[in-house]
């Protein structure tokens, strides 16, 4: 039986990706402590499976991918949870129609709208060793044929054309609106889900799948897609660099990633 579950954000909680990509030796400390004490430490982002690559093994319990459509947890099957490929479609002829950039991704691809593709080219260039480009497994939204798409992110150039895209969007897919954490120059932006299908979900499933009850649960993050997880977990704690929506609804706001908030906030809690 499983003390209790920690569930971690990756950008903005437990890296600075604008100063690096690497998790701190002090935090990776903290979480080792608190595994020797019983505790279950998982990454739960929305980020796809590819994009935690660079963490599979730095030690955790498991990953909740793509804002709780994929469980990965050792000793268990991966559990998927895509959108219904006729959304998918319908989403794809949407954003031509209302002129919205999309991110979605599979289990192992990513299709991007022009912009989004070449802003990834261009960090696969940045990635590149050797003169060697990375591949990060990303393509083109007109590429899609039938890969399962797990989430999507969706981004507007203005609140006016996502409220005319809101209206007409399906029914049958979860949207959070992440404008606040992310900011997009006068545009909004969005992510995507299978209706029901949250951080805050996943976290649930992870959790259950772990024989953890919620009630020793702790969830860490800093944006607007961290809220269900917030929410659905016993203690939530909002990074001190968080939006200040998610700090309102957070039971508890540490210091910010670059202040040892992740530790602190394990030290006030008693977890370390």
């Amino acid at each position: 039986m499983t003390k209790g579950c920690l569930f971690f954000d990756i950008d903005g909680t437990l890296v600075d990706s604008t100063q690096t990509a690497e998790v701190h030796e002090e935090v990776l400390e903290a979480i080792r402590t608190a595994q020797s004490r019983g505790y279950a430490c998982l990454i739960c982002s929305g980020r796809s499976l590819p994009g935690l690559a660079q963490y599979r093994d730095i030690g955790m319990d498991g990953f909740v991918f793509s804002d709780g459509a994929g469980i990965l947890l050792e000793g268990h099957e991966m559990i998927l949870n895509p959108i219904p490929a006729d959304l998918v479609k319908q989403l794809i002829r949407q954003a031509e129609e209302y002129g919205a950039e999309l991110f979605m991704s599979s289990i192992e691809k990513s299709f991007a709208s022009e912009k989004q593709y070449a802003m990834m080219k261009e960090w696969e260039e940045i990635l590149s060793k050797d003169g060697v480009p990375a591949d990060l497994g990303v393509r083109r939204v007109e590429e899609h044929t039938d890969e399962p798409i797990l989430e999507s992110d969706i981004c507007f150039s203005s609140p006016a054309e996502e409220e005319i895209w809101l209206k007409v969007k399906d029914s049958g897919m979860e949207y959070i609106n992440t404008t606040a954490s992310y900011g997009r120059d006068g545009g909004t932006s969005g992510e995507l889900t299978k209706l029901g299908i949250t951080k805050g979900s996943g976290a649930i499933m992870a959790a259950e799948l772990l024989g953890c009850d919620m009630k020793n649960t702790y969830a860490f993050g800093d944006s607007m897609n961290d809220a269900s997880m917030l929410k659905e977990c016993a203690v939530g704690i909002a990074m001190g660099n968080s939006a200040q929506e998610l700090k309102d609804l957070a039971d508890y706001v540490t210091d910010d990633i670059n202040e040892h908030g992740i530790v602190n906030a394990m030290k006030h809690f008693g977890i370390i």
